[in-house]
């Protein structure tokens, strides 16, 4: 199934998603405390670091310098283990695509980040996970088109709710045989973004 979104709905949605989060959390003044970061604490992420079994995950990347809460948490990789890569959906210039089901490994070779991000969302919410936002994480430094320099991930508010989503990921990677890597950003909000 071959599909093509602009980036620029890629940065939409973040920007949105990173609003109505705000928006909805009825209390856009600095005493909120998600506006300093995300809830819990570190201690919470049970998923052992670098394992050989199960979902592979690095040691959570923590950044506390920024202006809003959403720029306030830690990123933490998790590692596929297939064969396709992600990448930034304009960076080929081609079409790429999401493989369908039991596809062979050569069919879309490269996936969509923005595609993978959809439906790693979808799973999350249907957990009642809250998701934060989609795209650019925490400590990303983006450069243009360049997919491992935006520490690509989905956000969630609460350090508790940071297993389940690692191992959504870890479903949706596998399921999809992506070998790259996706992100969970667990962070705050944006407390100084005015809703549209």
């Amino acid at each position: 199934m071959l599909r093509q979104t602009p980036f620029v709905l890629v940065l939409a949605v973040t920007t949105v998603a990173g609003m109505s989060s705000c928006a909805s959390s009825g209390n856009r003044s600095p005493a909120n405390p998600l506006c300093d970061g995300p809830r819990g604490t570190r201690a919470q992420l049970q998923t052992p670091i670098g394992a050989t079994e199960g979902p592979r995950i690095d040691e959570p990347l923590a950044c506390t310098k920024g202006g809003s809460g959403m720029d306030r948490g830690a990123y933490i990789r998790v590692h596929g283990q297939g064969t396709r890569r992600l990448v930034m959906e304009s960076a080929t210039g081609e079409q790429i695509c999401v493989p369908p089901p039991q596809a062979a490994p050569d069919v879309c070779p490269q996936v969509p980040a923005d595609a993978v991000g959809a439906e790693v969302g979808r799973r999350l919410q249907a957990r009642g996970i809250d998701v934060n936002g989609m795209g650019a994480g925490v400590c990303a430094q983006p450069v243009g088109q360049d997919f491992d320099t935006w520490n690509y991930s989905v956000g969630i508010t609460d350090w508790k709710d940071a297993d389940a989503a690692v191992a959504i990921v870890d479903e949706v990677l596998r399921e999809w045989g992506i070998g790259h890597y996706f992100g969970i950003s667990v962070r705050g909000i944006d407390c100084t973004a005015v809703p549209l």
